[in-house]
């Protein structure tokens, strides 16, 4: 997004699911659920049978002042953004990136299903893919963007901005920053995402305009292999931009997130690892489907990517992947050399796509502390380390160090990190990290747009993203919570500390809640039930040292796997998500309490 798109909007508040209630004995039973409009509904997730309730809504308590805190600012900043209006499908549910955004962003909405999905019914997942969906062109291009309003009130930040669609008194609007070349792969991120709530086959052969969701979402990736994918390297390429960013360095107005012929071009980590991602999604749909063929190819073309960044991008002299290669030098002479920039967008997208091994994993996930310590940055938020020099561009959002896309610190993606470093194995660090993001967050007084380096907040200061992607991060990442079409997993990060979690998914009906508690005498006891018909796992992750002799469920003593992860070590058993009471026996390697 560029810093000078916005119109402030005053959004009508509105509703938001659920109530739940508890039954008798040991069962969680979620009741009856709506969408009111305007008047906002309750959510409630009620003790169950000694488990303690965690209040009205889907909420967790780690016993940390400032992450507990910011919970509270998630909703609310959705309801800041919610998008309610009539598209060419019919009724239009969705979010804006920010509240000084009028529009529903592509990109921006994926990244918010991971959180959404337990806020918000059906219609605020889906509704939006289909008219993102219902606007595609003939090639497979989707836009950026799409608003209610016609072109004239977009065009001063929007140059090209066109009419999408007029009828009967409606009119949309519609534009892409095509520096970029995420919005194709971030369509079939968010299909796939939706699909794990809704568990609808038909949903995904309903047809838009004459097409099913799976056949566009197709079209769309064949787009970018197609239009936007280097022969030689077999990466993907766009404009020469900071990382994900969408402001090349060739104009000082807003032509800097449009791709012409004076634009330079380079392939990129981000974009690259991004499509890989939603080609692995597409494969997995298509399995759902029953369809082998494609499921095949699209792992196939997964595989492809992820080897091609591996042999283009990785650099072993400095411990993390090139940002990007240029394919048009001649364009960006002046432009300063790159090679020992991190990226922290790119390698958050790539991590969490299975890019790179366990040893490589761990190199970057160091190297990006390192960088950290060595700026003296409070967060590991900060978006390019060292960002690139004053002038490099000539934007004015872009034009000084540690603004904007150059080198602030951005929660969106910073969110997304931590994750990885929580899914990779890393859990020590990654609580460290998440936790002073934070605190600089309950410092700034909100969730921004982004931050300057002394951690002043900027942009809109009820910024979709971030919201998402640091509750991504403690539902995700610190819980380890994996919610699929047809598991349920859950790989509790929390080591020695005590923490709670209830979840409630409107879309679905299904349900968890989970209390970690330290008793006396080195035992952790974690209590659990879930409503739902989903197996899965229940893994623990052991404090350092901290060796598991017993592993009691109700009482019984129970056959239990070890495994590593990283720097992790998890005690692991197949459960069906009945209400439950799972004691470890630990004992330590050497004098000492147990420790997170």
């Amino acid at each position: 997004m560029t810093a000078i798109r916005g119109l402030r909007l005053r959004l009508p508040r509105r509703g938001w699911p659920v109530a739940a209630a508890s039954a008798a004995a040991l069962v969680l039973v979620v009741a009856a659920y709506a969408l009111l409009r305007p008047a906002p509904a309750t959510r409630r997730v009620s003790a169950v049978a000694g488990l303690p309730a965690l209040g009205s809504e889907t909420r967790y308590s780690t016993g940390d002042a400032d992450l507990d805190a910011i919970q509270d600012l998630f909703l609310p900043t959705f309801v800041a953004n919610h998008k309610d209006f009539t598209g060419r499908l019919g009724t239009v549910r969705g979010f804006g990136a920010g509240d000084l955004y009028p529009q529903i962003w592509l990109r921006d909405s994926a990244t918010l299903l991971p959180l959404t999905r337990y806020y918000y019914d059906r219609e605020e997942l889906t509704s939006w893919i289909e008219e993102h969906l219902a606007g595609q062109q003939t090639d497979g291009a989707l836009f950026d963007w799409i608003a209610r309003g016609r072109p004239d009130a977009f065009r001063a930040w929007a140059p090209q901005v066109r009419e999408l669609y007029a009828a009967g008194g409606i009119v949309l609007s519609a534009d892409k920053n095509t520096t970029e070349s995420d919005q194709e792969a971030s369509a079939v991120r968010a299909v796939y995402l939706a699909f794990q709530v809704v568990r609808d086959r038909a949903w995904l052969r309903k047809p838009i305009l004459g097409r099913s969701v799976i056949e566009r979402a197709t079209s769309a990736l064949e787009y970018v292999l197609t239009r936007r994918r280097d022969r030689a390297s077999g990466l993907v390429f766009g404009a020469l931009t900071a990382d994900w960013g969408d402001v090349s360095p060739t104009y000082a107005d807003q032509r800097a997130i449009y791709l012409d012929e004076r634009t330079p071009r380079a392939t990129g980590l981000y974009a690259s690892a991004l499509v890989a991602q939603a080609a692995r999604d597409l494969s997995e749909l298509y399995a759902v489907l029953g369809d082998a063929i494609r499921a095949q190819r699209w792992r196939t073309e997964a595989e492809h990517l992820r080897a091609a960044i591996e042999a283009q991008l990785w650099q072993p002299q400095h411990g993390f992947y090139r940002m990007h290669r240029l394919l048009t030098p001649g364009l960006a002479r002046g432009f300063p050399q790159d090679d020992d920039v991190f990226a922290l967008g790119g390698h958050a997208v790539a991590l969490l796509a299975g890019v790179g091994d366990d040893e490589r994993a761990r190199q970057v996930l160091a190297s990006a502390e390192q960088r950290r310590t060595q700026h003296s940055l409070a967060t590991i938020a900060a978006s390019l380390l060292p960002p690139y020099r004053a002038g490099a561009f000539q934007h004015p959002a872009m034009a000084s160090e540690w603004r904007y896309q150059n080198g602030g610190q951005w929660d969106w993606f910073a969110g997304r990190f931590v994750r990885a470093e929580f899914e990779r194995g890393y859990s020590q660090r990654a609580g460290e990290h998440l936790r002073a993001l934070a605190h600089r967050a309950r410092l700034s007084g909100g969730l921004y747009e982004w931050n300057e380096r002394n951690g002043a907040g900027r942009g809109s200061g009820r910024y979709a993203g971030s919201a998402a992607a640091l509750g991504d991060a403690v539902v995700h990442g610190l819980f380890g919570v994996s919610l699929s079409a047809d598991r349920l997993d859950v790989r509790l990060r929390l080591g020695a500390s005590a923490g709670r979690l209830a979840l409630l998914e409107p879309a679905s009906g299904r349900a968890l809640v989970l209390v970690q508690q330290r008793l006396a005498n080195d035992r952790l006891v974690v209590e659990y039930v879930g409503r739902g018909d989903d197996p899965g796992t229940l893994s623990v992750r052991l404090p350092p040292r901290g060796q598991v002799h017993a592993a009691l469920l109700d009482g019984r003593a129970v056959p239990f796997g070890i495994e590593t992860v990283g720097e992790d070590r998890f005690v692991s058993l197949p459960t069906d998500w009945a209400h439950h009471r799972l004691v470890l026996e630990v004992t330590l390697g050497h004098t000492g309490a147990l420790k997170p």
